[in-house]
């Protein structure tokens, strides 16, 4: 088509279109030269039909389309995204952008009590709590039935993770009240200085003392559970008669199926002191949450073992669980052994 004919068309188009601006009519041009004659008559047909029904709506609904605007929508849509870009350019959505979020404040630790007093109003509840002291007792004082000793702790650059605030210097007192017969299986371990011990318990604030006070639940040490473990490798394996004599697997019924007990998670720690001198201090940090995770398991199976036969559901998983520690526990020590 020459260019005389080509224009004469476009003017015609725009008059049924109602298009007399020059912008609408560039767009009318580009539309016929890059698609065609036929293109447009089609087009011009089908925005007839749709303005004979009604027409056609804006995306907000708040208006009709014109005729041209019905003709460029259908244009748009029927059109590769070159082509459509070609004709077009860019185009821009129709509904804003939302504003970003507000950046979110960083933390800091001196303006923390600011920070929390709104929370207290709404403050959360526990319904247990744990704690783990893993170090050497200081200056013992015995009453009857018990030994009381002061620890204290200051963080040494733990690995926490990212956003977690360091915690800050200053020391924190630790009041440790531990049952005498507990504390008679530690005493010798207290005297060793190669020795640690490892304390779990439950904690709770004592004002008069400002500091932590801890009500000992299990003692034990480094070197106690490293010797627990060597003798339960070098017990033997249990006779036929032994296991004849052992009571038969308790079944349960088909409506009852047991559920193995979930490991219990290990509790965050304080950063203990070091137990391999050759081991870098995240791996000291995971030897003392095995050996609580250990100890932890222990007195489950020291509870499940004590029930009737019948009721000792999830022990076999747990005594897996317990071996599986103990079995990594071995491995880090053997591998950073002097």
């Amino acid at each position: 088509m020459a260019q005389d004919e080509l224009q004469a068309f476009v003017q015609e188009l725009a008059a049924q279109l109602g298009e007399t601006d020059e912008q609408p009519i560039q767009l009318l041009t580009a539309v016929v030269e890059n698609c065609g004659v036929d293109f447009a008559r089609q087009l011009l047909k089908e925005t007839q039909e749709i303005e004979a029904q009604g027409g056609m709506m804006v995306k907000s609904g708040q208006r009709r389309r014109t005729t041209g605007g019905v003709f460029f929508y259908l244009a748009r849509g029927r059109v590769s995204h070159r082509l459509r870009t070609k004709i077009f350019g860019v185009q821009q959505s129709d509904k804003p952008k939302p504003p970003p979020p507000p950046p979110v404040p960083a933390f800091n630790w001196k303006e923390r009590v600011a920070l929390i007093q709104p929370l207290l109003a709404e403050s959360g509840e526990i319904s247990t709590v744990k704690i783990t002291l893993i170090g050497r007792p200081g200056k013992i004082e015995t009453r009857k039935d018990l030994v009381i000793t002061t620890m204290t702790h200051v963080a040494k650059s733990p690995t926490l993770p990212k956003g977690v605030p360091m915690p800050p210097p200053t020391p924190t007192l630790y009041t440790v009240y531990i049952a005498a017969k507990q504390w008679r299986r530690v005493e010798d371990a207290a005297q060793d200085p190669d020795d640690t011990l490892i304390i779990e318990g439950t904690a709770s604030y004592d004002p008069d003392i400002q500091g932590i006070a801890v009500f000992a639940m299990s003692v034990t040490s480094k070197k106690l559970e490293q010797k627990k473990r060597e003798g339960q490798k070098a017990a033997p394996p249990a006779t036929a008669s032994e296991r004849a004599d052992a009571p038969p697997p308790f079944t349960p019924r088909s409506s009852l199926p047991l559920e193995p007990l979930p490991p219990p998670p290990p509790e965050p720690v304080p950063e203990p002191q070091i137990l391999l001198p050759n081991a870098p201090p995240e791996v000291n940090q995971k030897l003392a949450e095995l050996y609580a995770a250990a100890s932890l398991y222990r007195q489950k199976v020291a509870t499940l073992a004590s029930k009737p036969a019948g009721q000792q559901f999830g022990l076999e998983m747990t005594q897996k669980l317990l071996k599986n520690t103990e079995a990594e526990i071995a491995a880090i020590e053997q591998r950073y052994a002097k």
